[in-house]
């Protein structure tokens, strides 16, 4: 039977937190008193927004100086959440004046529903600037949606199908700067994976490909390393088997996988951390350094709601990976607080490149009474160590991250954006209920690397070296998996454009008007559409419509296409 490890684990989940919160300090043996924070904290959306819900998932991404039409170079600050239900979910998107958080110059909130993981990116196609989207679909699939930033905010430009799953399995993505993307998902306990590059004139894809020697594994997530000057750019994964107990960390080079059309990745296998037999998949979050020197990495998670373990490896200290325990004081000078309620870590690298002078951010949900809040449960906590977690870095205890830590939802969890070079915050994001308001909220945190309490070395000059590679992609590969309509927005001529493998497909168009309501169907070779869609093209009403494309079927993408007078 299919696992359904977010409806056995996470909501009981929720249910043990709602427990846990009501006997507050029975488990605690001695007061823990937090480090108040110290960074600018916003919410949105706000309480009273349909948009916010009980919260099982939420995804962070930043990036500095990002040239919108209309604004010029802006901080742009992602997010994105879904609900037990799937019912309420979205993604929300902030233009930021350039180093000040607190001069919103635009916002907005993309809705979604009947979906689950709602992951958030960004990428610069062409001087075109992107957002991202990835979900799952309840029922349906795998997708990912690619926004163009305008005056106005997003708008699609079209959705790629990952899968066309029945069963929900976890979806991740990591983006690298401004030209590469990485998705990794579950399907019936296989593990795939699709990269992408900004090669223009749109974002090109691989095909559908298969982690090796996954059957069995679960619950999986993808972070991207890049090692030196001009070294490899590799994605690296983490998942979990029930079968075996086995936690595993896996690594493949970008620059191989975006040339595959299909197949299977034969992934370097980094490390098999057996962490025992569970039922529900254990779900850990991983992230590597931005650019480096060495192929580090560290992943984090828990298996009892205790204890709260990063996996990780330091290639300067260490030759192989080893589990630290960051909140039982058995390695780092912390008080214990691991006989309560601990949940959802999340692990962040600091932006200091300089060889042997990374750091590592974990935070997490914690119910241990705080003293500074009237003993009240700490909420959001985070701590800062050295890059192979033996020393914690001053101030030497748990740092507070939310301004009210009492408002932690029942179901928290907390995000960082796995971006560490291009912005001058840890951009952090989680849920809170709003008791004033009767309603949940998404909670913004801007820790700026220099502050005592979230500090950061200065980040170590780089220059991400890739284009030359990029040049030979382009140069290298005809077309790419993007189907494109053209022109749009289109007058009386409309039609479509196929990369070179889909030329010889035969394929269906369906086009549909902004209620569903089916307009036209065409079942035929890829050569004769556009003849047939620029006849239909003189008979449409100005409006928007929605294009539903597969190619031997299969589907492939939905674009959204608009007709102007």
């Amino acid at each position: 039977m299919k696992h359904s490890y977010f409806s056995t684990r996470r909501l009981l989940s929720a249910f043990s937190i709602l427990f846990c919160l009501l006997l507050g300090s029975a488990f605690q043996v001695s007061a823990q008193t937090f480090i108040p924070p110290i960074a600018y904290e916003d919410t949105w959306p706000m309480a009273g927004s349909p948009d916010i819900n009980l919260t099982s998932h939420t995804s962070a991404y930043s990036f500095g100086g990002v040239n919108v039409p209309g604004f010029g170079p802006v901080d742009l600050a992602l997010a994105g959440w879904d609900d037990p239900t799937g019912t309420v979910a979205g993604a929300s998107w902030r233009y930021l004046q350039p180093g000040n958080p607190a001069v919103v110059l635009s916002q907005g909130v993309l809705p979604y529903t009947n979906v689950r993981d709602v992951e958030v990116g960004f990428m610069d196609v062409f001087g075109s600037s992107q957002m991202l989207v990835a979900y799952y679909e309840l029922g349906v699939g795998h997708k990912i949606d690619v926004y163009d930033f305008t005056t106005s905010g997003p708008s699609l430009l079209y959705t790629n199908v990952l899968s066309t799953s029945p069963n929900y399995g976890r979806i991740s993505m990591d983006c690298h700067l401004t030209y590469a993307v990485a998705l990794v998902w579950e399907e019936a306990g296989v593990i795939y994976t699709m990269v992408g590059l900004n090669s223009g004139p749109s974002i090109a894809f691989s095909g559908v490909l298969t982690l090796a020697k996954t059957g069995n594994d679960y619950a999986p997530d993808c972070a991207f390393s890049h090692t030196s000057m001009g070294g490899s750019l590799n994605v690296h994964y983490c998942y979990y088997s029930p079968s075996t107990g086995i936690m595993r960390e896996v690594s493949y080079d970008f620059w191989t996988m975006i040339y595959m059309t299909g197949g299977t990745v034969p992934t370097l296998f980094n490390d098999f951390n057996f962490i025992g037999f569970y039922s529900d998949p254990v779900i850990a979050n991983i992230d590597c350094p931005g650019h480096y020197d060495v192929e580090n990495w560290a992943y984090a998670y828990t298996t009892n709601n205790q204890d709260i373990s990063v996996r990780l490896v330091d290639y300067h200290t260490m030759a192989s990976a080893a589990t630290r325990v960051v909140n039982d004081g058995s390695v780092l000078a912390c008080t214990a607080i691991n006989s309560n309620y601990n949940y959802a870590p999340f692990p962040a690298y600091d932006p200091n490149h300089t060889p042997g002078a990374e750091n590592i951010y974990v935070g997490w949900y914690t119910n241990t009474p705080d003293p500074g809040a009237g003993m009240q449960p700490a909420g959001y906590v985070a701590l800062r160590m050295n890059e192979n977690g033996l020393i914690a870095l001053s101030p030497l205890d748990y740092l507070t991250v939310a301004n009210n830590p009492t408002w932690a939802t029942q179901t928290p969890v907390l995000s960082f954006s796995k971006q560490d070079d291009i912005f001058p915050f840890l951009y952090t994001v989680f849920p809170e209920y709003d008791p004033g308001f009767s309603g949940y909220q998404l909670e913004n945190k801007y820790h700026n690397w220099p502050t005592p309490m979230f500090k950061g070395e200065e980040k170590h000059a780089f220059h991400c070296d890739d284009e030359a590679r990029i040049e030979a992609f382009k140069k290298n590969m005809v077309a790419t998996s993007v189907i494109k309509a053209y022109p749009n927005p289109f007058t009386n001529v409309l039609g479509l454009s196929f990369p070179a493998s889909m030329q010889q497909s035969a394929t269906t168009v369906v086009v549909s008007d902004m209620t569903g309501k089916v307009i036209d169907t065409y079942n035929g070779q890829v050569s004769k559409v556009n003849t047939h869609l620029t006849d239909l093209s003189k008979t449409l009403s100005p409006g928007a419509y929605i294009m539903n494309v597969s190619a031997d079927g299969q589907t492939k993408q939905t674009i959204k296409v608009t007709k102007v007078q």
